[in-house]
């Protein structure tokens, strides 16, 4: 018996190789930038910044003081008042941010998808194109992940605040919530990877609404339940395997381009050292430094991501194609008759066909 998970491996293979050879700098630049918000669901690349200390400009003790008192500028008496504040805008705008590279994530899912089914990559009209389809599915994750934030943290918030002291009692009693916890993380995570890798080419396909779209996938997922559980086993397997690989790779690259850098921010602390101590200006510089150091790094994964972002999602196109001919849009279907002729298991064009 042949499996579609397993046939459509090859088919990514070939239809990945396609894509990516003979090489072309705006096809692996375009892909790196999709890579950066919709990943390989392989792996992830993040940078923690901890700003909880504050940075006085000076010599070490210096207290920081404005030489112009008539200007209504903070005292030190405001002081702390004032940093509350920046802090709030901060989280402020953090949380906004956050929530933009979110919906532009799901708008990219779009973006890549037709990029793959009818090449070459674009981004720009794409984006114009699927961004009411990108809101859509932004709509159904975040009502996901509300959810299962209710299903869990009120709970929790109960227990925590209903007067259990701090102890194995509270541990006790947290327990449940925790395996509770654990399951809706698990089903939270299958519906996203679901709602990625089929509803968002069922959307294309049918033209439909992000609700029409699971309609129509689950049909097909109740009709060949054996073949979407063997993908979700070979697609975890595989993104483990690349996750390492891509994780390896970017801590080599995070060494080899720290040299330039390092010998970068060390001229900048010897030049101000020499000058009297480290001013406002030089940590300016050192964190300019630090930050073109972090985006070379980011630069370098996102492409290193390139190959894992096009084979994963070419296979749960293929699959889809398989399984189900009416959400076919990479034309399953001709490379699998065509198998018998080529010997190679590929893409008939050596890519995906143009629609």
């Amino acid at each position: 018996m042949s499996w579609h998970a397993i046939d459509a491996l090859d088919d990514a293979r070939s239809a990945t190789t396609g894509l990516l050879l003979p090489f072309d700098l705006g096809t692996w630049l375009r892909l790196a930038l999709l890579a950066v918000f919709v990943g390989a669901g392989a792996s992830s690349v993040s940078v923690n910044v901890n700003a909880g200390g504050a940075v006085t400009p000076g010599l070490p003790g210096a207290p920081f003081e404005f030489p112009f008192r008539d200007l209504s500028l903070p005292t030190p008496e405001t002081l702390p008042d004032v940093r509350t504040l920046a802090f709030g805008v901060a989280a402020a705008v953090a949380v906004l941010l956050a929530l933009a590279f979110w919906v532009v994530s799901a708008v990219m899912e779009f973006v890549l998808v037709t990029g793959l089914v009818d090449p070459p990559v674009r981004i720009r009209a794409p984006f114009r194109a699927q961004f009411g389809n990108g809101l859509r599915l932004w709509a159904f994750e975040a009502c996901v992940g509300l959810l299962a934030l209710l299903v869990v943290g009120v709970p929790a918030a109960l227990v925590v605040l209903g007067g259990v002291a701090v102890g194995p009692g509270l541990l006790l009693a947290l327990l449940p919530i925790l395996l509770v916890g654990v399951a809706v993380a698990f089903l939270v995570a299958l519906l996203v990877r679901l709602a990625t890798d089929f509803v968002v080419p069922a959307m294309l396909a049918e033209d439909c609404g992000v609700l029409d779209g699971w309609r129509r996938v689950l049909s097909t997922v109740r009709a060949e339940w054996e073949e979407i559980a063997l993908y979700l086993l070979v697609r975890l397997t595989l993104s483990a395997l690349v996750g390492a690989l891509v994780a390896a790779g970017t801590l080599f690259l995070a060494v080899l381009v720290a040299l330039p850098f390092a010998v970068l921010g060390g001229a900048v602390l010897v030049a101000f050292s020499a000058l009297g101590g480290l001013s406002l200006l030089a940590w300016t510089l050192l964190a300019v430094v630090g930050a073109c150091y972090l985006l070379a790094v980011a630069a370098a994964s996102a492409l290193l991501l390139v190959p894992a972002v096009a084979f994963f999602r070419y296979y749960s196109l293929f699959l889809l194609g398989r399984v189900d001919e009416g959400l076919d849009l990479v034309d399953a279907t001709r490379a699998t008759d065509g198998d018998a002729d080529r010997g190679d298991g590929g893409v008939g064009t050596g890519g995906p066909p143009a629609r």
